[in-house]
């Protein structure tokens, strides 16, 4: 039911209760000048009783006002499908990026496992140097004690035999101490160095010559405990820097592993961030392919829908317009009639005064 034919449903109810003023008969006769129309028709027989039953002209154009917006806010739209178009292109737009992402995380994932494995790799590798360097060091130090115990065994009897050959030619011991004192430094070297060992051998020949030819053997015997001093402490200063340069390396090897870790723990969460991001872009990925063919489907639909559309549109349109022409009119008219009232009661209320 139409919005005028409710209204004079309601309004017949009191037609005869109230008879239409002077204004309204002359607002009546306005209307004559309407087109003959089903809608005119209608729009005039409602104003006519509204005015029967005793409305002001106020009133009516008050209704014909809230009859006119109904109108207009009640007006048929065509369905705009641009808005499927462009939802349409972002998710194209939205997959093509998508796939751009997919495979440019893929080569970066792929770049950060290799360098993760070189780090790693070279991590092993300065273990396995610092552990050879340790074994060698071991090495080292221990063949250095040997050596320096060796050296201190030679020194030390050395300096016993130099001790008791100065006194074997000293020119108040006698012949038979002195052979005594050889026989025993030559027991005693044949006890510590054995039999072949040079020392052993060279003081075994002291026992066979004399006194000048012992003191030169005894020089001799001074020169290799000398040489053997100097040898000595030459090895204890080579090992003082041998130390030093272990103790550098070890803390170069320390330095340059936690640099070599804490690149590579960074590297780790690089490629977790990016692993977790692909998985993040495949899942949107995933659910564009969804939302697409659900789109397209959506876009044909209403694109085969159009021309019904758009002829329901026409045809609603048409009969919409017309109806709104018509109240416009009307509207106008009692608008005019009001204002030209006005006038005349002020003129009127001039006069008087």
């Amino acid at each position: 039911m139409s919005l005028i034919r409710f209204n004079l449903l309601l309004l017949t109810i009191g037609v005869c209760l109230s008879a239409m003023t002077p204004q309204a008969s002359l607002l009546m006769k306005s209307f004559h000048q309407f087109g003959q129309s089903p809608y005119s028709d209608q729009l005039k027989e409602l104003v006519q009783i509204k005015l029967e039953t005793g409305a002001q002209v106020d009133e009516v154009l008050k209704l014909i006002q809230e009859l006119l917006d109904s109108l207009k806010s009640d007006q048929f739209s065509i369905k705009n499908i641009s808005e499927l178009e462009d939802d349409l292109s972002k998710l194209n737009t939205d997959l093509a990026n998508a796939n751009v992402l997919i495979q440019t995380l893929a080569e970066l994932l792929v770049i950060l496992r290799e360098t993760i494995i070189t780090y790693e790799k070279q991590l092993s590798i300065l273990n396995e140097q610092e552990q050879f360097i340790r074994n060698a060091r071991a090495a080292d130090v221990k063949a250095y004690n040997r050596r320096v115990e060796s050296a201190n065994k030679v020194i030390n009897a050395l300096n016993l035999i130099i001790q008791k050959l100065s006194k074997a030619v000293d020119e108040q011991t006698t012949d038979e101490n002195r052979q005594a004192i050889l026989a025993q430094i030559h027991s005693e070297c044949h006890e510590q160095f054995g039999p072949n060992h040079p020392i052993t051998i060279l003081v075994k020949l002291t026992t066979r010559f004399d006194v000048p030819t012992v003191q030169r053997i005894l020089e001799k015997l001074e020169q290799i405990r000398d040489a053997a001093t100097k040898s000595l402490n030459e090895d204890i200063a080579a090992e003082e820097v041998a130390s030093t340069n272990f103790d550098n390396s070890m803390t170069e090897i320390e330095t340059l592993r936690k640099r070599l870790s804490t690149d590579l723990e960074n590297l780790n969460q690089q490629f977790n961030d990016k692993f977790n991001q692909q998985k993040i872009v495949l899942a949107q990925k995933e659910q564009l392919l969804i939302d697409i063919p659900i789109t397209e489907e959506l876009l044909q639909l209403t694109k085969e829908q159009k021309e019904q559309y758009h002829q329901a549109y026409i045809s609603r349109q048409t009969q919409r317009l017309a109806e709104i022409d018509v109240v416009q009119k009307a509207y106008n008219l009692v608008f005019d009639h009001v204002d030209s009232v006005k006038k005349s009661e002020d003129l009127t209320a001039k006069l008087n005064s």
